[in-house]
C-alpha cells in the first residue's frame, strides 16, 4: 500500500496551524510559486477554513476560529490600546466636526 501525500490545501493548513503566515512564507516553506499559494489561499478563505487579513500591502492569513485558542499575533504587528490610535488619528479630522457632517460634506463635493 502507497503512504497517503498530503494536497496541498492540506500542507498549507499545517502550515498555518503554526500561527498567521504570508503567502510567500508558505510558498517558501512548501517549495512552490507564490501565485499557487495565493491562489490555493483565497480557494480555503472562500470555504471558510482560512481567514485573511490585511497589513498594509501584505495579505496575512490565519486558521479560522473554531472558538479554540487564538493564533499568535506577529511580533512586527503592533498592539496598541484603542485610545492611543484615536490620538494618533486627532490629526486626520478637523475638530467639532462629527463623522455625519464630513460625509455629507464629501457628497456635496463628488
Amino acid at each position: 500500500m502507497e503512504p497517503k501525500t498530503q494536497s496541498v490545501d492540506e500542507q498549507i493548513l499545517e502550515v498555518l496551524e503554526n500561527g498567521p503566515a504570508t503567502p510567500a512564507e508558505i510558498a517558501r516553506k512548501l517549495g512552490t510559486a507564490w501565485a499557487t499559494a495565493q491562489g490555493r489561499l483565497l480557494r480555503l478563505v472562500g470555504t471558510g477554513k482560512v481567514a485573511a487579513i490585511r497589513k498594509g500591502r501584505v495579505n496575512i492569513y490565519v486558521l479560522s476560529s473554531t472558538g479554540g485558542p487564538r493564533p499568535k499575533t506577529p511580533i512586527w504587528a503592533k498592539i496598541r490600546p484603542l485610545g492611543a490610535l484615536a490620538k494618533e488619528l486627532e490629526n486626520y479630522f478637523p475638530p467639532g466636526v462629527c463623522a455625519a457632517e464630513m460625509i455629507q460634506t464629501e457628497r456635496r463635493e463628488s
